[in-house]
């Protein structure tokens, strides 16, 4: 089986992004979302873009036949900033009205779920492997490739948040990260079903 993993290019289809990465956590996708239709015009206005926290600029893919087989998006601190502030005013223009209604009054509790990254982190802002391709590998090589841009950028460590009861926690813990925070909010996971997340960290460096 031949996998080509490599910086993304932005002719990959939105269609194709936004149904990998809505698999990944359909619950919370749901909640901050509303329906997959805005994640697609979201990731369709900021995927060809320079800035943009889903920027094909701050992404790699695993491609297989064409497809796209595996995706991961992160950002270093530095870059996080620049392109969260792209990506609100961005939206704004990208949603409807109620569309960015319903995100903006979503987005109020992430930071609430969701720890800042420690300074000098690489956060990985989405991973996702096809289902039918998980177990050849490919989550691997993108996390190898993601660690020399992580490396790259000066950063000493790779952070994400993940969801307690994901299947994924096992293999981020296999190839070495560990949970530094673990993270419920009341009102998300009773009335909502989102329940505790985890933010793990990967030690890749060494601080100055």
């Amino acid at each position: 089986m031949t996998v080509l993993v490599q910086p993304a290019s932005k002719s990959v289809p939105p269609e194709a992004l936004a149904d990998l990465l809505w698999s990944t956590d359909p619950k919370l996708n749901g909640y901050i979302f509303g329906k997959m239709d805005v994640l697609l015009k979201i990731i369709g206005t900021e995927w060809p873009a320079q800035l943009g926290l889903y920027s094909f600029k701050h992404a790699f893919t695993a491609m297989h036949r064409g497809k796209v087989a595996g995706l991961l998006i992160g950002h270093t601190e530095e870059e996080y900033a620049a392109n969260f502030d792209f990506s609100v005013d961005h939206q704004a223009n990208a949603l409807g009205e109620d569309e960015a209604r319903h995100l903006k009054s979503a987005l109020h509790w992430m930071d609430r779920l969701f720890p800042a990254p420690r300074q000098n982190s690489y956060y990985i802002l989405e991973f996702a492997v096809n289902p039918d391709m998980q177990g050849t590998g490919i989550a691997s090589q993108l996390f190898a490739i993601a660690t020399k841009r992580a490396l790259a950028g000066g950063c000493n460590q790779i952070c994400l948040d993940v969801a307690a009861n994901n299947e994924a926690v096992s293999f981020y813990e296999h190839i070495g990260f560990s949970v530094e925070i673990e993270s419920r909010v009341p009102v998300l996971d009773d009335e909502h079903g989102i329940g505790m997340h985890l933010h793990m960290v990967l030690e890749i460096g060494q601080s100055d």
